[in-house]
This record gives structure tokens, sequence and C-alpha cells, in this order.
């Protein structure tokens, strides 16, 4: 399913026969679009300000870059963003960045601006160098991050690509700078609207005489649409009034309806509803045989249409001829009119327009079952807040009363972090569900509750919710959904032995449908991967979502990678963890920087910690504790406090453990059902203090205190941790019997890896260093000097180069290297963009997808420190064959 309609990307063209010719004001605007950053037209419908500006586009110079959007009612954000990034395929820029990700990146709050300049670096990095981006009908926005995202684009754009606005008013947006500063050109009514010697010249075209011409200059005030309807009607001698307005339009409609062929003027009609008219779904809708024909008759008799697609024809009737129609349409045919909107609802492949006939038909329930189908496809493409916005256009009472729309909010506001909302749309939707007898979609609804429920630390609701609800039969969704949650709720209970039966049995009935819009919800954070006995799952799942997700762009691959890091860190490989997270952080690069990147953050921590890299560790915590969402709940945060003091603890840090503890016992105020089991992840931590501060003995007290709550203590893996750092507190004090028994559980699983340990890796070189005698035998000690082997601190330049940081790997390369930097498809691709070949020839050149090829072109332009393909054209033909 697309996001929107392909037509809102096609420049309508107009037949110049039909056109009402204005050649000075054409010259006008193109020289407008030339000279200024800015063009504005508005003016009332009818005005001719689509076809005059659509006119001054094809006029531009050879070369100028030319991006049209047709915008409806409804548009939001990331619907602009769709289409502005579909229109300029053809342009191939330069994207630092993937796409998908921008338009992910515009569904979050507060980004408008960071899409806006992430565009406008790529739209002045283009090879055409100059061009046009023309938004029609901008009344149509009202979307206020569409608004904030269209403001910065006008105070920052560059000299190089124009903006053209087109709108029956001004748009609100802050134009007085730009007047002040003579970057604005506007064509207002004033300007728009045909002179006395325009409507004397068309008149006379026509055989009409000066006498009848300035009567009907009088009557249309110069209104374009008025004057071409009664040119039309003036042989009828229709059309009286001192000016023509909408009511005279309609009549005027009507007059010419009635002189048109009767099968024409019922195709007409019907087809009124539909955005476009294309003849297969025109075809469709009337079950009119000659579709193809009556199409090409609009078009000949010159009934205010323009052509959108050359090929079929598809044409677009004006806005008021259209308008027009339907109300003539609503008069005679009240009944049937609700019918073929219904029908035309089946036919539209937009989810915006599909809904918006659904509506107008009378059939919000549909248009609801409509969304909710549609959803899943939309919650891959990232776009929550369209979804959102889309349930908005409902009528406020049905909304209310809708389990449908109820649950496909809350769903699209755990997408962008609003938790509260979810947890409070899953109980109404439910709620409404059970009341109007749909016992599955109460269920479904009652899943995600639970996981809101979890998710927001309402423990003892969710288990009581839970344990109900898994006792019932469940569909599908509400399964996975509602194991999901369980596995959350235990972890989060201290429960985490448990934790893994119920992630095998999650993923049993996950790999039985293999879709992806499935598993994209099913991603666990590292502290539920970090449950004992979840890795071989959680590996499986992890594999499983790279298998599926293939090349596409996804933040759920970056959380899949990250997984996997874990995992091998958790396993004793720190190398491998080091490539995983190589591979996420480049993802992170092409895709943006989602929420997802906290996890990455907080293994890239530990892993520059691990190599010697302390003050990147530090920068990297603070980067993480800067993305976390405000809407998140407050446990969420509590869980990212307490990773930072965990990552102070390996990097030796007592002053910010002790300002970590401090933040996380003021959070502890804010938390819901904040039992002394949920806190008590935060005990061995205060042991870790006594131990910075030379508080051995207490130190030792505190630690064998957690450990007797060991399964509660154990949040991502501390028990590990903490079991190595009591036994090299043990051993310092000669206790080497207690050490070793302190050790035994986590020797004891061995085969699955040092575990948590790998926290402690300064610990884990002095046990491994010590003399143990009889204490332990030979394959302990040979397994404690691998670990610590493993894990010894990089030194040097090795160190930056194991373990770059996501926020370093976002900054742009200084200088171009040698031409060995390049990988050999690298290379392949370099030399095809020097040959001038597009993405779309490269790939089908090399077998590539169009996503791998943009991703190739802006490795290439990184590595290069380049900002174009032309600059990578260039200095492929100067550069010297490599070695």
């Amino acid at each position: 399913m697309s996001l929107f309609a392909r037509t809102k990307i096609q420049l309508p063209r107009p037949r110049p026969g039909l056109l009402l010719p204005r050649p000075a004001l054409e010259r006008r605007l193109v020289d407008a679009l030339l000279q200024h950053r800015v063009v504005l037209l508005h003016a009332p419908a009818g005005y001719g300000k689509s076809a005059l500006l659509g006119r001054a586009l094809d006029q531009l110079p050879a070369g100028h870059a030319v991006v049209w959007i047709s915008l409806d009612e409804g548009d939001d954000l990331q619907r602009l963003l769709a289409c502005l990034i579909a229109a300029l395929e053809p342009f191939d820029p330069p994207w630092r960045s993937a796409p998908e990700g921008l338009l992910a990146m515009a569904g979050r709050e507060g980004t408008a601006q960071a899409v806006a300049e992430e565009l406008l670096s790529t739209l002045e990095q283009c090879e055409q160098g100059r061009g046009v981006v023309a938004l029609d009908d901008v009344h149509h926005i009202s979307d206020p991050a569409c608004l904030a995202f269209l403001d910065h684009w006008l105070q920052r754009s560059g000299p190089g690509w124009s903006l053209a606005l087109s709108s029956r008013h001004e748009p609100p947006l802050r134009l007085a700078r730009l007047r002040a500063a003579g970057e604005l050109a506007e064509l207002r009514q004033q300007q728009l609207q045909l002179d006395r010697e325009e409507v004397r010249s068309l008149a006379a075209a026509a055989g009409l005489d000066q006498a009848r011409a300035d009567s009907l200059f009088q009557r249309t005030a110069g209104w374009a649409a008025g004057l071409r309807l009664a040119l039309n009607g003036a042989g009828t001698g229709s059309a009286s009034g001192s000016a023509i307005d909408r009511a005279a339009f309609e009549f005027l409609t009507t007059e010419v309806l009635a002189r048109i062929d009767p099968g024409l003027r019922e195709f007409l009609l019907l087809t009124s509803v539909l955005s476009e008219l294309e003849a297969g779904r025109c075809a469709a809708l009337t079950q009119d045989l000659r579709a193809a024909q009556r199409i090409d008759e609009v078009e000949r008799l010159g009934l205010f249409a323009t052509v959108i697609d050359e090929t079929g024809p598809v044409l677009r009737l004006h806005d008021l001829f259209r308008e027009a129609l339907q109300h003539r349409l609503k008069l005679e045919r009240p009944a049937e009119r609700l019918e073929v909107l219904a029908r035309a609802a089946a036919l539209e492949r937009d989810p915006l327009r599909r809904q918006a006939l659904l509506l107008a038909a009378g059939q919000p329930e549909q248009a609801a079952q409509a969304l909710l189908e549609a959803w899943p496809q939309m919650l891959i493409e990232g776009v929550g807040r369209t979804v959102l916005s889309l349930c908005a256009q409902f009528p406020p009472g049905f909304v209310e009363r809708s389990p449908e729309l109820q649950l496909i909010s809350a769903i699209s506001s755990w997408m962008i972090w609003k938790m509260e909302d979810w947890q409070r749309l899953c109980a109404r939707s439910a709620q409404l569900a059970r009341e109007q007898d749909r016992p599955d979609l109460a269920r479904i609804a009652r899943a995600y509750q639970g996981a809101a429920l979890a998710a927001n630390g309402r423990l003892e609701e969710a288990q009581q919710l839970l344990q109900a609800l898994l006792a019932e039969p469940l569909p599908r969704d509400a399964l996975i959904m509602a194991l999901l949650a369980e596995s959350w709720r235990l972890q989060q209970s201290g429960r985490t032995l448990q934790v893994a039966a119920v992630l095998e049995r999650l993923l049993e009935f996950m790999e039985r449908t293999p879709t992806l819009e499935v598993w994209v919800i099913t991603g666990q954070p590292p502290r539920v991967a970090a449950c004992r006995g979840a890795e071989p799952v959680m590996t499986r799942w992890a594999h499983r979502m790279l298998g599926l997700c293939g090349e596409r762009p996804m933040p759920v691959r970056v959380t899949a990678q990250g997984l996997l890091g874990w995992l091998a860190l958790w396993r004793g490989r720190p190398d491998e963890a080091r490539d995983w997270l190589a591979r996420a952080e480049d993802d992170l690069r092409w895709i943006g920087n989602p929420v997802e990147s906290g996890h990455i953050l907080g293994l890239a921590a530990v892993l520059a910690a691990l190599g010697g890299e302390r003050e990147r560790a530090r920068a990297l915590l603070q980067q993480r504790a800067a993305q976390h969402p405000p809407t998140y709940a407050h446990w969420g945060l509590w869980q990212v406090q307490h990773f930072t003091a965990r990552v102070a603890v390996l990097i030796g840090d007592p002053a910010l453990l002790r300002e970590t503890l401090q933040a996380l016992q003021a959070n502890e105020l804010a938390l819901a059902e904040a039992t002394p089991a949920r806190l008590r992840p935060t005990l061995p931590l205060l042991g870790q203090l006594a131990w910075l501060e030379g508080r051995g003995a207490a130190a030792i007290e505190i630690w064998r205190e957690a450990l007797l709550r060991e399964e509660e203590i154990d949040l991502i893996k501390q028990a590990d941790e903490l079991r190595v750092c009591l036994a090299r507190a043990l051993l310092r004090e000669g206790r080497v019997q207690e050490a070793a028994e302190a050790l035994a559980p986590l020797l004891a699983r061995a085969e699955q890896g040092p575990g948590g340990a790998a926290l402690a890796g300064a610990a884990l070189q002095e046990l491994a260093a010590a003399n143990w005698g009889p204490h332990l035998d030979a394959p302990a000690r040979q397994r404690l000097s691998l670990w610590a082997e493993l894990l010894r601190p990089a030194a040097g330049p090795q160190a930056a180069q194991a373990a770059p940081a996501a926020h370093a790997a976002m900054a742009p390369v200084a200088s171009a290297p040698a031409p060995e930097a390049l990988s050999q498809r690298e290379r392949e691709v370099l030399a095809l963009i020097a040959r001038g070949d597009s993405n779309k020839l490269i790939a089908r050149t090399l077998n590539l997808s169009p996503h791998t090829v943009k991703r190739h072109v802006a490795h290439i332009l990184e590595k290069l420190g380049l900002s174009s393909r032309g600059q990578a054209a260039a200095w492929h033909r100067s550069a010297p064959p490599p070695a």
C-alpha cells in the first residue's frame, strides 16, 4: 500500500488551446521563480493559479528541476515528505541518510526543523543545481508540524531551489521577513484577475463584440473560471447578474451540462467523486464501457480539466467544476450518491482519499475497518503520526464510540512514545469492544493494554489482566502481544528466570507468521534479552528479523543488530560485538537517529569503556540520556539511569556514580508501584559506590545482601557482574574459599560465557591473575583467564577503531582518503556514476535494490569527503587507479 496517490506528484498539463493565454503574466511568474527564493500565488478558487504556475514551470530554462505536489485536505508532514521524496527520485538526490528514515523521523514531536535541514542540505547538493518545488493548494495544510517544516524551509533555504506555493488564501507562515528582504514574490487576486483588454481579446476570439465583452468583464470581475463558463454560455444569453459568484458558477455549470451528451453528463456526475479521471477506475465505478472515450471527450470539450498523465490519459477536473458536479449529484440523486462514494472508496489506493470517500458516504464503520486493515503496512512505513491524523478526520462522536479507532490511535501513540496515551486508549478500545459484543477485538485491545500497563510500570494491573487473558482462546495478534507483554511484566517484576520460557512460546507463534508487520512490534530491549536463558531465543529472533528486513532501512533492523552485539558480549566475544555495533551504527547513520538508538549508544558506551575510552563512554551516556523521549514512562528513565550507573562503575568514576544514584532516588518519587523488589537492582550500586570510595567491608556486606535476592537484582545480568566484584573484594581480604564460592554459580554456566561479568573487566583481570590454590580447579582458572584476555582493555588507536561511537560516526569526513577506502562494490557504483548512470540504471546493471544503490552513493560521498554525485564523478576521473 502506498502512503499517497502517485498523481499527487504529477504536474498537470492543460492543453494550450484550452488555456486563457496570458504571456505577460507567465513571463512575470517565470522571472519570479528564477530570481526569488519563495513565490506565492494566493487568490480565491477559479483565478487560474495552478494552470498559471504549471505553464510557468514549463518555461523554465533547460536543466531546471521541477517538483510538483498537489496537496489534499488532511495532508500532514509525513504525507508531504513522502510526496517530496518520491517526486525528487528522478533527480537522484545524494541522500546522506535514508529518505525512509527521514520520513519516520518526521513522525516524532519537535523534528520538523531537523527534517527541513536534512532535506534542504540534500537539495543543495543535487546535480541540477537549480530547481523549483511547487506546492499546489497549500490552503489544505493545517498540520502544525507541516507548517513548522515549511516555515523553516522558507527561512533557511539556499539560492539553488525556489519554493512556489499556490493557495486560496495567504498561508499561516512567517512571510514578513521574506517580504522585507525582497526574497518573496507574490501574485495576488489583483494580479491574477483578467483585465478589460484581456477579456475583450478573449471575447473577440469567441465572436463577441466589444459591448458584450465589456458586459462580461463587469459580470465576471476578471474571474477566469467565471469568464470561461460565461464564454461557453454566451450564445444562450444565460448568466444574468452583476457578477459571477459560486452560485452563478453552479448555474452556468448546469447550463453547460444541459448542452452536452446525456451519456457524458451521466459520466461526469458519477465520476465527480474521484480525485482523477482514469479509464479503468472510471469504468469500474460507472460500468460505462465507453469510459476511455468519455475522458477524451471531456478533454476535447475543454470542460475544466487538466492532463495529469499523457499515457492514459488521466485528467483532473478543476476543483470548482468538481464541486459543482458533486453538488448536482447530491441534489439529483442523494441515495445513489452514497453508493457511488462507497464504490469509489473501494477503488482508491490512497488511504486518506479512501477514508474521505467512506466518510462522505456515511460509512464511518467501514472507514475505521479499512484503516485498521491498512494500519500494519503503515506501521512498517513508520507513519504513526499520519495514522493519528487519519483518525482525527472522523467525527469526534464516532471516534469516542469506535473500538477500532481507539486501538489504532493507541498503537500509533506507542509508535511515537506517547506511553500514557497508549495505555488510556487501549483501555477505552477494550471497553467499547466488550460493550459492542466483539470479543476478538476486545482481546486484541486488552493484550495491547497489558503491554501498555507493563511498559508504564503498572505491574499489578498488568498481571491481573494478562493472567485472565492468557487463560482464554486468543486470536493470533492478541496472543503474540499478550506474550510480549508478559515477558516485559516478568522482567520488571524481578521474575527474570521465567522470561525465557515466555519468549520461547512467543517466538514459536511468530515463526508461524513470517510477515514483517507482526515482527516489527516484537523487538525486545537488552534488559529483557539479557534474562537468563533468553539468549538462544533472542538470537533466533534477531536473525529472523534481519532476514525479513532484507536491505530495507528500518529501525527494527538496527534493534536486531544491536541485540546481536549484546548477545555476543555476554558470550565473551567483544570483537564480534564490535562488528555488530559497527553495522548498527552504519545503519543508524543511514536511517537517521531513531529512539531505538538508545540501545546502540548503550552498547557503544560499554565497548568504549572496555576499550579504555572513559571520556567517550561518558559522552555516549550523556547522548543517550539526552535522547530519552520525555513522553516515555518514568520506569524507562529509571532503567536508563541504572545503566548509566553500571557504566560509571565500569570506568571507575565515583562522581558519576554518586550523581546517578541521586537521580535514581529522585526519580523513585514518580515511579508507579515502586516496591522494594522492583527497586532492589539499585542495592548492588550502593555497594559499588562503597567499593570505589574505599569502603570494602561495606561493599561486601551490601553485595552479600543483594545476592540473597539474586533474581530480583539481575537487571541486564547484574548478578554476574556482582559475583565477580564480590569475589575480588573477598580475595583481597584473603578469604579465598568464600571468593571461590561467590564465583561458583557463574562458573557453572561457563559454556554460556561471562554474561554480565563482561561489565566487570578490571575485576576479571585481577581474578585471573590470582593464586587460587585448591579452591578453583584448572578448568575454572582457565575460564577466568580466557574471559580476562577477551575483555582486556584495548590500547591506543586500536580502541578507537574497535568501538566507534555513534555520535562520532555521524560527523562529516574531514579529508578525502585514498581510493583503497572504497569497497569493490562502491568502486563499481562510482564508475557507473562517472559514466552518467542514474541510480535506477545502476541498480539494474549491478542487480541491486534502489535502497542499496542510494546507500552505496552515501558511503562513497562520506568516504571521499564529497557533497554530490558530480563531485564523485570528477574524483573518479582524476583519481589514480588502485594498486
